[in-house]
């Protein structure tokens, strides 16, 4: 038995480097896990030029270095491949792993050996409590495998590039599973260090006396409330007019005619918006579609710039498709640079009756708008109906036809707004046992004077948490912190025991 560890260091967040709860930081404490693995093996360290160099981080640690200026799934798995050269398996998994536990991993191994595996992974448990484990010898069926598939071999290598390219083709390969003994794939708990949302969670499991899978997976079911750290979905309200009114949404009754609404949020102060959101969360992704369309903001193109510009925010764009200016979205193409946007162009319909029964006019232009967008950001364009009893029988042919244009095609669950507005769903889709919500655990919304309500549902405001321009961040999530805390013990005060989206999730 010869084994490697290969420790993925790549895109390593500045995160990872500080000290963790007064002691060794996240990438400190990944590498010494490293000689506690089956094998006791060497070390092979995958950078990229300034990060991933373990410098002082691993004192006493035979460590090999891999750099590369550029990295690619192809040259991934090449490096595994070098790597591997003369060993068994290897044990792949992150520098940003502090609780990576290595009695599971030796139970992974057992597993692995015994049955003749050629991959083996871990199922049901938070990201960064396992590693991954690949026979040498199937690493080279990988490489000829992801050459076959269109676009993956030149792509990005991500967190599941490896279990990505296996599926492609998953029963030519011998696995195991690793079951958790509890399954938290719904918490989306990720114990890593790769942003600071994360981190502060590790940080605080760290300060409970955390230093296994087991005590892991055991506090976050006990506390619930330990998952709320930092915000991840900014939703904003970026200006205050919609071309059209629909028939299932509840701004017109909350707001008036959205047709013919006025006010936007100007540049400047969505910039000063981005710059407090990145104080204070670091990073997240930014709608600008909470109510109205950004269509009809006059100064779009300036305002998508500001928001692709920002590092750590990701910006996404709602839109019915109707209203833009001829060009504009050619002009935000050329103008975004290396921060595309997510679209999300809501159609709802695939024929134009159907659609005017539910949006009015604009069918025609709406599904151009969204060609457009596909062939502009083909890889960050979606198309979007929201499934209610009036557009059920077109949904299927809505999703067979788009289909055949993009993989992105979203089938959105009907929201009532806690009763504000009829149901028009076509089936009870919530849990059979309720949990926290992850609006509350996870959202931050802002109108168009930076008022923030509870959140999305609260049509009129009526609880407010602050104001987004004039209040600190860290106050208006620390009062919504305290409605959380309500729902954690099984408390639902107000509109939220009427909801239903609390086990929706954005990003």
């Amino acid at each position: 038995m010869s084994t490697i560890a290969v420790v993925n260091a790549i895109d390593l967040s500045p995160t990872a480097t500080r000290p963790l709860a007064g002691g060794p930081s996240s990438f400190q404490r990944s590498l010494a896990t490293a000689g506690r693995l089956p094998g006791s093996p060497h070390i092979v360290l995958l950078a990229s030029p300034g990060k991933g160099d373990p410098g002082s981080a691993a004192p006493g640690l035979d460590i090999r270095v891999v750099s590369r200026d550029s990295w690619t799934a192809s040259n991934l798995l090449s490096a595994l491949a070098e790597a591997g050269s003369g060993h068994d398996d290897i044990f792949y998994y992150f520098a940003d792993f502090p609780l990576l536990d290595p009695l599971v991993a030796a139970r992974m191994y057992d597993s692995h050996r015994r049955y003749f595996a050629e991959y083996t992974f871990a199922d049901g448990y938070p990201a960064g409590l396992t590693a991954e484990i690949l026979r040498v010898d199937t690493v080279s069926r990988l490489q000829s495998l992801a050459e076959g598939l269109p676009g993956m071999a030149g792509t990005s290598p991500g967190r599941d590039t490896l279990f990505t390219i296996i599926q492609k083709d998953i029963n030519a390969f011998d696995i195991e599973t690793e079951l958790a003994p509890r399954d938290q794939r719904l918490l989306r708990a990720s114990l890593t260090a790769d942003c600071e949302r994360n981190a502060r969670l590790v940080e605080a499991l760290l300060g409970r006396g955390v230093a296994d899978a087991e005590a892991a997976t055991e506090t976050l079911d006990a506390d619930p409330g330990i998952l709320r750290t930092l915000p991840a979905f900014f939703n904003v309200q970026a200006v205050a007019a919609c071309p059209q009114s629909c028939s299932f949404c509840p701004y017109p009754a909350a707001a008036g005619d959205p047709r013919k609404l006025e006010g936007a949020m100007p540049v400047d102060r969505f910039e000063t918006l981005l710059d407090r959101i990145g104080g204070f969360a670091h990073d997240a992704h930014v709608s600008i579609s909470l109510w109205g369309d950004p269509s009809l903001h006059p100064d779009i193109e300036r305002l998508v710039a500001a928001g692709c510009r920002r590092p750590g925010i990701r910006l996404v764009i709602e839109t019915s498709g109707v209203g833009w200016r001829p060009g504009v979205l050619a002009s935000i193409a050329s103008a975004t640079g290396g921060g595309t946007p997510t679209w999300i162009v809501s159609l709802d319909a695939a024929t134009a009756g159907v659609y005017a029964g539910l949006r009015g006019d604009g069918f025609a232009e709406a599904t151009a708008t969204a060609g457009e967008l596909l062939a502009l950001f083909p890889h960050s364009t979606h198309v979007q109906a929201v499934r209610m009893k009036e557009n059920e029988e077109d949904l299927e042919t809505f999703y067979r036809e788009w289909k055949q244009r993009t993989e992105h095609v979203i089938i959105q669950k009907y929201d009532a707004f806690a009763g504000a507005i009829p149901d028009r769903s076509v089936a009870d889709l919530s849990p059979l046992s309720r949990f926290p919500c992850w609006h509350l655990r996870r959202d931050v919304a802002i109108l168009l004077d930076g008022t923030v309500p509870l959140c999305r549902e609260d049509l009129r405001a009526d609880e407010t948490l602050g104001n987004a321009f004039s209040d600190d961040l860290a106050d208006i999530w620390e009062r919504g912190g305290r409605q959380y805390a309500r729902h954690v013990k099984g408390d639902l005060p107000g509109i939220c025991g009427r909801c239903d989206e609390y086990c929706t999730f954005n990003f």
